[in-house]
């Protein structure tokens, strides 16, 4: 995997761009968190969260001219939110203000500062902070500077109170009235000059860099407005107070006076925030016009969208399920794949190999950012690298074989053996589950189109492209190719979306359309209208995204029969993934469970779709949930809706039996008598209970068989005398597997099963 492409692919998400708020903010005010709190009716924690951004919190609260309110998302809906106002509510209850003391090793320079106005003010406290030896120097007799000549902009007390406190807590060494005039008067490491507009510049303008902050002389750094004589707003310079300070800072340690301290330059934010279903709301307008009571404040506070970019992360369960962002994410594949950037091999196994591989996440992301592809192409690496484990994917390349091997897998020509127009390819999934829904759809085929199709019953290859088997992948494409070129070329007709999706991806030259666009343009019997109407929402299968001509179609067909249809908000080209995709259930059961849990639970209508592995995972949760099928063609709908899913190992009886009915229909040959005897195998009585584990644990009918014929045929099993069972193992390949079986009748009751992958090393003596 291109490790570069992983770096780019990270640089796209968007998810850790500043809120616009805080970007516009001049001290990066986390208004986000901020507000948060205060929704709450934490105002004490929105205080400190404020107050570590400000310095100044009583004072900037009520100077603040509100550069956020130009940014904010809610301005496009109704007004935006009043953070100044929120601000000054942060100070109003909060009674408890001192800051928490912690310990900080004091450092052995000694900074001054000249200049007592809130910009010299913002580098004393953030240095003092930091440990070092601060002395402000003041040539008034109080601090402000150009606060306290503004007439009833702001209480002097308001001032005195809020910079004494700061001082006094902050251990700053603070000189009133002290005029500095050269240099040789004090002692410093570094310095800051903060005199303000007109101030002594000490000869140091000349060779000023505004952008550094840093003038000729070494470890001396000055503000604009002192340098320059250009006025600064209040909050601009508390930043370049805040900026100063790490310029300094910076000098102490490495001894550079470069640096980007004074830029003010702001770069817009590239957050995407989905803003389409967000209700208007006033804004709350306090009852004293002057300040918010603590509910006032709380209903304006969750006026704030809480801005982010989490499109991703709502979207799709699998990135909520692990608590990671996108960039962790794409880390995590980095280590896997980069053995030795990483300490340990597999680190995002797990997750590599719990994604759907349904694509929504591109579709909703603004940067198009595509983790199907990432992860898909992740397990082709690691299977390369022998570092997929087989467990993830064995069961469904086994049946992948099954279902393309001499048992399942047939064709059938068209007009007594002459190439055809067409070619149905119903996929292997639909037969498994009910081989009439082939044979159904097949009929009707052959006497709605103009030409008599051929058909070719098999697996399209999607579990070899799940597991990342590249080679395997490529042996079915090939298999599929070579026969529709033996068949003339002909237009294929597809019933499974995944396989619509296969065949667009890698067989491009193969001309396809779906089984539901034939039915909805022709003049189809199986259409038939209902009786009274009845709402359902179809469930359009992630496979079908990008396909809205079959979405269209079923619609079409749904309506024409009746249907009222209620749509669901992921739906078409944002349809999501019932669970199935990407062979998840082994690897991550939960992450399963939680995904068709959530989707049982979308609607309270029934369920149609046109992809039987959404209508079986559904149906096996308990949803009423019908294949389209059942619609066209079933005669008790009810019945159909409420009908379980098949067993794997009943699925695989399925494709056997699809198979022979076909052949029987088609070459009209007998059921020859060998046939109908029934092989003898020891009689296997298995539960309910018994079998759902067996499901849930891929272990089919016949590996239990084989594994008890085993045991009786070798007499190696162990029995429990207190229980009256066998206990017994058998290794199958990779697997082995263990039943704990007792005699009943005339046959075997299974009383459990499970499998694993240790090789069990026997003593052969």
């Amino acid at each position: 995997m291109d490790m570069t492409k992983l770096e780019n692919l990270k640089e796209k998400c968007t998810r850790d761009e500043p809120v616009f708020c805080t970007n516009q903010c001049p001290l990066g005010v986390d208004v986000k968190k901020m507000i948060a709190r205060i929704t709450s009716g934490d105002f004490k924690g929105a205080y400190k969260y404020y107050r570590n951004q400000v310095l100044f919190p009583e004072i900037v609260s009520r100077l603040c001219d509100e550069p956020c309110k130009t940014v904010c998302l809610r301005k496009k809906i109704d007004q935006a939110v009043s953070v100044k106002m929120l601000e000054k509510a942060c100070c109003d209850y909060t009674a408890t203000k001192k800051s928490t003391g912690y310990y900080i090793s004091r450092k052995k320079k000694c900074i001054a500062v000249i200049g007592g106005g809130l910009g010299g003010l913002s580098c004393a406290v953030k240095l003092a902070r930091k440990g070092y030896d601060v002395h402000l120097y003041e040539e008034k007799h109080g601090l402000g500077g150009n606060l306290r000549k503004s007439k009833g902009l702001i209480p002097i007390s308001i001032i005195e109170k809020e910079l004494g406190q700061i001082i006094k807590e902050d251990g700053i060494k603070l000189y009133l009235d002290t005029r500095i005039s050269t240099f040789d008067e004090i002692e410093f490491d570094a310095l800051y000059i903060a005199t303000g507009r007109g101030g002594n510049a000490f000869g140091l303008d000349e060779g000023f860099d505004p952008v550094s902050l840093g003038t000729l002389m070494n470890g001396v750094f000055g503000s604009k407005s002192a340098m320059q004589g250009i006025g600064s707003p209040v909050l601009i310079s508390i930043r370049e107070g805040i900026r100063a300070a790490q310029s300094i800072e910076s000098y102490l340690k490495i001894g550079t006076m470069g640096g980007a301290a004074g830029c003010d330059e702001v770069v817009p934010s590239r957050l995407s925030v989905d803003i389409s279903g967000v209700v208007m709301e006033e804004r709350i307008v306090p009852g004293n016009l002057e300040s918010y009571t603590e509910q006032e404040a709380i209903a304006e506070a969750k006026r704030c969208l809480q801005c982010g970019c989490d499109m991703c992360m709502t979207s799709c369960e699998m990135l909520s399920f692990f608590e990671k962002d996108p960039k962790k994410l794409i880390d995590d594949v980095e280590a896997s794949m980069n053995i030795v950037k990483a300490f340990t091999t597999n680190v995002a196994s797990r997750e590599i190999n719990s994604c759907n591989g349904c694509g929504l996440c591109k579709e909703v992301c603004p940067e198009n950012l595509d983790f199907e592809e990432l992860f898909m192409s992740s397990r082709r690496t690691l299977h390369k690298g022998g570092k997929l484990p087989p467990a993830f994917h064995d069961f469904w390349m086994r049946d992948m074989e099954f279902s393309n091997s001499e048992a399942a897998f047939m064709t059938i020509n068209a007009n007594g053996g002459d190439k055809s127009s067409y070619l149905f390819f119903p996929g292997c999934q639909l037969g498994g589950s009910d081989p009439d829904y082939v044979i159904n759809a097949y009929t009707y085929l052959k006497k709605h189109l103009e030409d008599e199709p051929a058909m070719m019953i098999g697996c399209c290859g999607a579990p070899a492209e799940w597991a990342g088997r590249e080679k395997e992948h490529s042996v079915v494409i090939d298999g599929i190719k070579n026969i529709w070129e033996d068949q003339g070329r002909p237009e294929v007709i597809l019933a499974c979306p995944s396989c619509r999706k296969m065949f667009g991806k890698y067989l491009p030259e193969i001309q396809v359309q779906s089984l539901w666009r034939v039915m909805a343009e022709k003049e189809n019997g199986a259409n038939r209208k209902i009786a009274a109407c009845k709402k359902m929402t179809v469930f359009d299968p992630c496979a079908s995204r990008y396909d809205p001509e079959a979405q269209n179609s079923i619609r079409i067909i749904l309506k024409n029969s009746g249907y009222e249809l209620e749509e669901m908000p992921y739906s078409s080209e944002w349809a999501q993934c019932c669970g199935y995709g990407g062979q998840i259930q082994a690897v991550n059961r939960s992450l399963f469970d939680k995904i068709v849990n959530i989707r049982v639970e979308a609607t309270s209508n029934d369920y149609v779709t046109y992809c039987i592995n959404c209508r079986d995972t559904f149906a096996a949760a308990g949803k009423s949930a019908v294949h389209i099928l059942d619609l066209l063609f079933g005669n008790d709908i009810e019945a159909r809706a409420a009908r379980k899913p098949p067993t794997l190992t009943q699925r695989r009886e399925n494709r056997i039996k699809l198979k022979k009915v076909l052949q029987i229909e088609k070459e009209a040959i007998k059921i020859k008598p060998e046939d109908k005897q029934i092989k003898k195998n020891i009689k296997v009585f298995i539960a309910p209970e018994v079998y759902d584990k067996m499901d849930r644990n891929f272990i089919l009918m016949e590996d239990v068989q084989r594994t008890i014929e085993y045991c009786e045929s070798t007499g190696k099993k162990i029995m429990d005398m207190s229980a009256g069972n066998f206990v017994g193992h058998h290794q199958d390949g990779n697997i082995t597997f263990w039943v704990m079986y007792k005699p009943e009748r005339d046959g075997i009751r299974l009383e459990t099963v499970y499998s694993h992958r240790l090789i069990i090393e026997e003593d052969s003596r």
